[in-house]
C-alpha cells in the first residue's frame, strides 16, 4: 500500500476521486471543507511531485470527485420534479419502465420514470423515478414499455433508528424518490411494449432454464446466466452467505472472464486460418477487439450491476493492452475500472456490491504482489507447487481482505469461505458456467442438445447445494463477533497493513497505534455496555409494531417484542431493523427474550433473533398461535435451550440488577379459558419494571376488557409507572379513562407505523393522555424513542423531532 499511489499513477489519481466522493456524502452542502481538503492535498502532492511527477492530478480529480456527487446530494428540486406530486392522493400516472422488472414470487416490481401525472404537465416532463410494486406478479414486462396505471406516490421514508440503514438516500441515489403500490394486475395499463433482441433473447434463455434445469437449481441458474438474484429465496442466500460462496452468485469476473476467453479462443480459432492475418502480426490485437463485443454483450445482456461493470471493463483494459502493446499492470486496471464506474455514477462507491468487489479484487491482488518467492520456479513440479499455493491463498487473502466489509453489511463472516471457496469456484468457474454459456450458445442451432448441457450442469450445480448445506452444517461455519463501525473497519485495514510490511519501521510504528486505537475502542463499549449504571429503554421504529430494548445497569438486556409486518410480507423486522440495532450496539446476548402476545406485529420478527442471537430466558403468556411466525420461534427458542418461566413464576417479582421485573396480566391459570372465544390481544403480557421511583410498563396490545381487569385485580401503587408503552398502538378501542387514570404516567410511547392505515394514535386517546398531564412520543413520527434513568427522573430523546 505505502507508495501505491505514486507508484502506480491511475491508482493514485482512483484514490483522490474516491476520497472526493466520500468527503462530499460526509461534508454535505460545505464549501469550506472542500477548498480546505483541497489545498492540503494539493500542498501534499507539490511536496512529493519530485518522485512522482504523474500525481499533479490527484488535486482535480479530487475536486472532480466531489462536484460529481454533488447533484445526488442538493436538495433544491424543479417545480417538475417528482418530489412535487408525493403524497397528494392517488393520480392517473403515465411511465416508461426503465430499469429490468424484477420478479418475485408474489409482487413485481418496476422502476419507473414518470411521464405524465394527470391528462397534463403544465411544468413540462416530469423529472425522477418512483418504484411501483405490482401483486400478483405481472409477467412479460420489458425494459422500455410503457405503461399507464392509478396510484398515490407515496414519499419514501427510512425506519429512524440509530445507525438504521438509510433507505431514503439509498433511493435517491439510483434517482429513486417515490413508491406506488398497485392491488391486482387488472389496473396496468401497458400502452406499448418494447421487444427487441435483448428481450427475445433473455426470454429465450429464461425458457431454456425453465424447462431444462432441475426445479431447485431453476433460481441459481437465472442468477448465474442472468443476473435476475431476486428469484432466489431467503434460505439459499442465508446458505451460500454463511458458506462464503454468496459471490458466485452475482455476474462478475468469473463470468465475464469465460466469457472472453471462449470468444478470444473463437476468434483466434477463425482469423488464424487467413494468411494475410497472420502476416500482418495484429492476430492477438484484432482478436482482443472483436472479443470485445461478446464481453460487453453479456454484460448489458445480464444488466451491468456494479460487479458486472468492474469486470467488463477490467477485461476490457486486458484486451486493450494488446491493441495498443501496452504492459498490463493489475492494479492499474483495478483503478481504471473504478474510476470509470464512478464518473459514469458516482454513488457507486456506497454500493456494497461495488465496494466488496473491489475490495475483493484488490486484496488478491495486492496480497500476491506482497508474497515473497524465494527461487524463480524452472522445473514443472516448481510451476505445479507455485500455482498451488497462489490457489490456495486467493480465497484466504479474499476472506481476510473482506472480513470487516461483510460483518459490517452482513453481520456475519465465513470461517468455512477459503475451503468452500477452493472446492466451489472451480466447479462452478471450469464446468457448470463454461457447459451452460455453450448451451445457451447453441440454442439457436441446437436446442435438444442445450437442453441437455443445462440439465447436466444442473444436476451439478445441485452438487454445489449439497457441498454448501454440508459446510453450512460445520460448528461455527460462521460467526459475528462485531459489527463494525468506520472506525474499526480503518484500524482493522491499518493494522492488516502493518502486519503485511512487518519488518519496516513504519509498519511496526503503526501497528502498535492500531493496538492503542484498538484497546481503546474495545474499553469505550466495555464500559456502555457492562460500566453503565442507567436503566435505558429504546422503543424502536419498526413499522405498525413493537419492539423496545431495555438494557438493565451493568450489562443485562431484555428485547419485548420484535415487530413484525403483515403475514405475507417478505419483509423481516427482526433481520432487518432490529438485529442490525443490536449489533451495532455490541449485544450477543438477549438474556430475557419477551413476547406479549403472538401476532405478527409483534412475534414476526422474533424467530430471527432467536436464531441469531444466544437467548437465556423466554418469557411469554404461554398461549399458542397457528401461525409461523411464532412457530419458527418457539423452534428456535428450543433448539437454544433457552429456560421457558410458567407464567405463575413471572408473577413473582424478580431482581435484575437492582430492577423489579413482574408481570401483572394475564393471571395465572388463564390457560383454562382458552377453549372460549378470547382474544390474543386482551391476553397480551403486561411486565413492569422498577427502578427506584421511575417504572416502565409494556402492555402489548390489551384493550378495554385486559384494562379493566387490570384495573379491578391490582392496587393503584401496583399499576402507576411514569413511563408507558400505550396499548395497542393508541388505539380507541384501549386506554380508557380508567387505566390512563390508574396508571398516572409521565411519558406515553405510542408505537405505530408512519402514515399506517389505521390511524393510530387516535387523537381522542393521546388527548386523553395529555389531560392526564402526560409527554407523548410517537415512533411513526419521531423514530426511536431512548429513555434512561437512575432511578430518580427519565431522561429521554428522540431520534428526529416531528
Amino acid at each position: 500500500m505505502p507508495g501505491l499511489a505514486f507508484t502506480r499513477p491511475m491508482a493514485g489519481l482512483a484514490i483522490a476521486q474516491v476520497l472526493g466522493i466520500a468527503c462530499a456524502f460526509l461534508l454535505p452542502g460545505s464549501v469550506i471543507p472542500f477548498v480546505f481538503l483541497t489545498f492540503i492535498l494539493l500542498f501534499a502532492v507539490l511536496v512529493l511531485a519530485r518522485a512522482a511527477p504523474s500525481v499533479l492530478g490527484m488535486p482535480l480529480l479530487f475536486a472532480a470527485g466531489w462536484i460529481s456527487l454533488l447533484p445526488w446530494m442538493h436538495s433544491a428540486f424543479p417545480a417538475n420534479h417528482i418530489i412535487h406530486f408525493l403524497d397528494t392522493g392517488p393520480a392517473k400516472i403515465t411511465a416508461t419502465i426503465c430499469e429490468r422488472p424484477e420478479q418475485y414470487l408474489h409482487r413485481t416490481q418496476l422502476i419507473l420514470d414518470v411521464d405524465r401525472i394527470g391528462d397534463e404537465n403544465p411544468s413540462g416532463p416530469i423529472i425522477g423515478k418512483i418504484r411501483l410494486t405490482v401483486s400478483p406478479p405481472v409477467r412479460d414486462l420489458a425494459q422500455g414499455s410503457k405503461v399507464r396505471f392509478v396510484s398515490e406516490i407515496r414519499s419514501l421514508r427510512n425506519f429512524a433508528n440509530p445507525g438504521g440503514f438509510d433507505y431514503v438516500q439509498f433511493m435517491r441515489f439510483r434517482e429513486i424518490f417515490g413508491a406506488a403500490y398497485m392491488r391486482g394486475q387488472n389496473g396496468l395499463k401497458i400502452l406499448g411494449a418494447r421487444t427487441g433482441a435483448f428481450f427475445h433473447t433473455r426470454k429465450s434463455l429464461s425458457e431454456l432454464i425453465k424447462n431444462s434445469a432441475p426445479p431447485e437449481t431453476r433460481a441459481l441458474f437465472f442468477a448465474l446466466l442472468l443476473g435476475e438474484k431476486w428469484s432466489i429465496d431467503q434460505e439459499t442466500r442465508d446458505l451460500f452467505a454463511r458458506t462464503g460462496i454468496a459471490h458466485v452468485l452475482a455476474i462478475s469476473g468469473l463470468h465475464i472472464g469465460m466469457v472472453a476467453l471462449f470468444a478470444f479462443q473463437v476468434f483466434r480459432l477463425i482469423l488464424s486460418r487467413s494468411r494475410k492475418v497472420l502476416l500482418s502480426g495484429r492476430l492477438f490485437s484484432l482478436c482482443a477487439i472483436l472479443t470485445m463485443g461478446p464481453v460487453l454483450l453479456y454484460g448489458f445482456l445480464t444488466g451491468m450491476a456494479p460487479s458486472t461493470q468492474r469486470a467488463v471493463i477490467m477485461v476490457s483494459v486486458f484486451l486493450l493492452g494488446y491493441v495498443f502493446d501496452r504492459d498490463y499492470d493489475s492494479l492499474n486496471t483495478l483503478a481504471v475500472a473504478a474510476m470509470v464506474i464512478l464518473v459514469w455514477h458516482p454513488p457507486a462507491l456506497f454500493d456494497v456490491g461495488f465496494q466488496l468487489s473491489f475490495t475483493a479484487v484488490f486484496s488478491i491482488l495486492y496480497g500476491l504482489k506482497i508474497v515473497s518467492f524465494k527461487t524463480i520456479p524452472i522445473t514443472w513440479g516448481e510451476k505445479a507447487r507455485r500455482k498451488a499455493l497462489v490457489y490456495l491463498l486467493i480465497p484466504l487473502i479474499a476472506a481476510l481482505g473482506t472480513a470487516p466489509v461483510v460483518l459490517h453489511y452482513f453481520d456475519q463472516v465465513s470461517l468455512v469461505g477459503p475451503l468452500a471457496n477452493l472446492l466451489v469456484v472451480p466447479l462452478v468457474g471450469f464446468i457448470i458456467l463454461p457447459v451452460s454459456l455453450m448451451a445457451c450458445l447453441g440454442l439457436p442451432v441446437l436446442p435438444g442438445v442445450s437442453g441437455l448441457m443445462i440439465t447436466m450442469a444442473g444436476f451439478m450445480l445441485q452438487g454445489v447445494l449439497g457441498l454448501a448445506q454440508m459446510l453450512a452444517s460445520i460448528p461455527y461455519a460462521s460467526i459475528m463477533p462485531i459489527k463494525p463501525n468506520a472506525p474499526e473497519i480503518l484500524l482493522y485495514y491499518l493494522a492488516l497493513l502493518s502486519i503485511l510490511h512487518i519488518k519496516k519501521r513504519w509498519a511496526q510504528c503503526l501497528l502498535i497505534l492500531c493496538l492503542i486505537g484498538s484497546g481503546v475502542d474495545a474499553g469505550y463499549w466495555i464500559n456502555q455496555r457492562f460500566g453503565n449504571a442507567d436503566l435505558r429503554v429504546t422503543f424502536l421504529d419498526v413499522g405498525q409494531g413493537s419492539s423496545a430494548l431495555v438494557e438493565f445497569p451493568h450489562g443485562p438486556c431484555m428485547l419485548v417484542d420484535g415487530g413484525g409486518l403483515s403475514a405475507t410480507s417478505t419483509f423481516d423486522t427482526g433481520r432487518m431493523i432490529v438485529a442490525p440495532f443490536l449489533w451495532q450496539r455490541k449485544i450477543h446476548t438477549i438474556d430475557y427474550l419477551v413476547l406479549t402476545h403472538p401476532q405478527h406485529d409483534h412475534a414476526g420478527g422474533l424467530g430471527y433473533l432467536a436464531e441469531k442471537f444466544r437467548i437465556k430466558e423466554f418469557w411469554s403468556n404461554g398461549q399458542p398461535a397457528p401461525i409461523h411466525a411464532y412457530e419458527h420461534l418457539m423452534a428456535a427458542c428450543s433448539r437454544k435451550r433457552a429456560l421457558l418461566p410458567s407464567l405463575e413464576d413471572l408473577h413473582k417479582p424478580q431482581d435484575i440488577q437492582g430492577v423489579t421485573a413482574r408481570v401483572l396480566h394475564p393471571a395465572p391459570g388463564f390457560e383454562a379459558m382458552l377453549g372460549k372465544d378470547l382474544q390474543l390481544n386482551e391476553n397480551s403480557l403486561v411486565l413492569k419494571l422498577s427502578f427506584g421511583s421511575q417504572s416502565v410498563m409494556f402492555t402489548g396490545d390489551i384493550e378495554a376488557e385486559g384494562e379493566a381487569l387490570l384495573v379491578n385485580r391490582w392496587n393503584p401503587e401496583a399499576l402507576q409507572t411514569t413511563l408507558c408503552a400505550a396499548p395497542h398502538h393508541g388505539s380507541q378501542t384501549s386506554s380508557t379513562d380508567e387505566f390512563v387514570n390508574a396508571i398516572k404516567p409521565e411519558h406515553v410511547v405510542f408505537a405505530t407505523g408512519a402514515r399506517n392505515w389505521y390511524g393510530f394514535p387516535n387523537e381522542s386517546v393521546v388527548l386523553r393522555y395529555l389531560t392526564a398531564g402526560a409527554q407523548v412520543y410517537d415512533t411513526g413520527k419521531q423514530g426511536a424513542c431512548a429513555f434512561s434513568t437512575k432511578g430518580d427522573a427519565w431522561t429521554v430523546k428522540v431520534f428526529q423531532e416531528e
